[in-house]
């Protein structure tokens, strides 16, 4: 195994480790658009109403994803005379099938629900502020689909081929961005393959 495939093993174990709880998965996606402090985002709301104990789960939950280097550190300050922690994210969330099949299904049911919450404030964020449709090639398309079970095996490998390459596409743009200086396009991408319940009558 190569250094970089180590290391690519090794975030993707670190960030399932983090993110078995759904407030985890909040965290993480908001810290990886803005840098952020456990205070700042029990303030703006993303896990209820602000209050002494959302403030104390939240910052529970900083110092898991901070002591498996899902988030890091970027700038601390003084405030009131405690030491107030702003951090960045520095893993996605990630599951491989083995990993995901390993969490309990109460588990997953309510991490899923926490990431179809963030993309869902994502669509809905591009609709209030009229950017989802002003690129003309934008994307938005579902279909209902009938398989057996090879057909379901073929489909979802193909959604892994399609996600590793919007990887790949990510990682050569941010690249470039750091070369030019150019204001980067800030776009959402996510894809869903569920089993639809069964059609009665």
């Amino acid at each position: 195994m190569t250094g970089a495939t180590q290391k690519r093993k090794k975030e993707k174990e670190t960030a399932a480790e983090a993110l078995r709880h759904p407030s985890r998965v909040r965290i993480l996606e908001v810290l990886n658009e803005q840098d952020m402090s456990a205070v700042q985002f029990a303030n703006a709301g993303y896990v209820g109403e602000p209050d002494e104990k959302v403030l104390s789960s939240v910052s529970y939950h900083f110092r898991a994803l901070l002591k498996c280097q899902a988030i890091v550190p970027v700038k601390r300050r003084q405030v009131r005379g405690a030491v107030e922690t702003t951090c960045r994210g520095a893993a996605r969330a990630y599951f491989s099938d083995e990993e995901w099949a390993e969490i309990p299904l109460d588990e997953r049911k309510a991490i899923s629900r926490v990431m179809y919450q963030g993309l869902f404030a994502r669509v809905e964020s591009a609709f209030i502020e009229d950017t989802f449709d002003k690129r003309d090639d934008r994307w938005l398309v579902w279909r209902a689909l009938r398989f057996d079970e090879q057909g379901w095996f073929d489909f979802t490998a193909a959604l892994h081929r399609v996600d590793a390459e919007v990887q790949l596409i990510q990682k050569d743009a941010e690249a470039r961005l750091g070369e030019t200086g150019q204001k980067p396009i800030r776009a959402t991408y996510g894809m869903l393959g569920f089993e639809s319940p069964p059609v009665v009558g």
